[in-house]
């Protein structure tokens, strides 16, 4: 995971949070397919762990922290995820703050930003710690494969192997892969591949509607059922009636039978 400064005193009080700004104004991404790509993820990634309240997950945020001369820094990675912290609602990221930098980045990069995410920012990240940095060329631009992963490893990046077309992160325990223009994840655990926006709405849509065929089919069994008892009612209160009318029609008879014999002795 990420590594601590050591050439840094970590006090939360060498710069107000509240004061930093939280936006430049510029755009999230470079295009429409980087925008909706970079949202896409965010969302999958959000969702699947939305019960971990131990790993914060975010995007195009601006992360703050102090270089080795003491100097705020600030750069807005695509995507982050820091294991540890508590996933309230945050302006800015501060690595000062927190007591530690994010455990993973991933940014969607083109050939605009070629030189500053094959360069700059691995030497920011490393120096962070980031303990692993993604790289997914959306547009098929420059980057070969499209999809890179880097571990860091005694404070260097090291390029990752691609397994069965597969980049296996340890922070999120999941595993990347290019898919076409698209960044998606499996997880290797449940052997699943992780939803999309649009595919887990249809799936919240199939699932209410199966609830609601269930719940009509309960509903229809229900006044079968009742219909049933209903019916036992009807026929055992019938039942009851004959019953009466039979022992009536027996005691009847054997009246008659008594006083047919006593009018026959007189």
């Amino acid at each position: 995971m990420s590594t601590a400064f050591d050439n840094l005193e970590r006090d939360a009080d060498l710069y107000t949070i509240d004061d930093l700004p939280e936006s430049d104004g510029k755009p999230m991404a470079e295009t429409h397919k980087h925008v909706l790509q970079m949202v896409a993820a965010l969302n999958a990634l959000r969702w699947h762990f939305r019960d971990d309240p131990q790993l914060y997950l975010i995007g195009n945020m601006f992360v703050y922290f102090l270089d080795s001369l003491g100097t705020l820094r600030r750069i807005a990675p695509d995507i982050f995820a820091v294991r540890g912290i508590s996933t309230e609602a945050r302006r800015v990221y501060s690595v000062e703050k927190e007591g530690k930098a994010p455990d993973l980045v991933i940014e969607f990069t083109s050939k605009k930003t070629k030189k500053s995410d094959l360069i700059k920012k691995p030497r920011i990240y490393s120096w962070l710690g980031v303990s692993e940095y993604f790289m997914f060329d959306p547009l098929g631009d420059y980057l070969k494969p499209r999809l890179i992963g880097n571990e860091l490893v005694g404070g260097e990046y090291v390029r990752m192997k691609l397994t069965h077309g597969r980049l296996h992160s340890k922070v999120l325990g999941l595993d990347l892969v290019a898919d076409g223009d698209d960044l998606r994840f499996y997880d290797p655990l449940t052997e699943k591949w992780l939803l999309t926006h649009e595919e887990a709405q249809a799936a919240r849509q199939i699932a209410e509607a199966q609830v609601q065929r269930e719940a009509q089919a309960r509903q229809i069994a229900e006044a079968q059922v009742q219909r049933e008892v209903q019916a036992r009612q009807i026929a055992e209160a019938q039942a009851e009636r004959e019953l009466a009318a039979r022992q009536a029609a027996e005691a009847q008879i054997a009246w008659l039978h008594q006083e047919l014999a006593r009018l026959q002795k007189t």
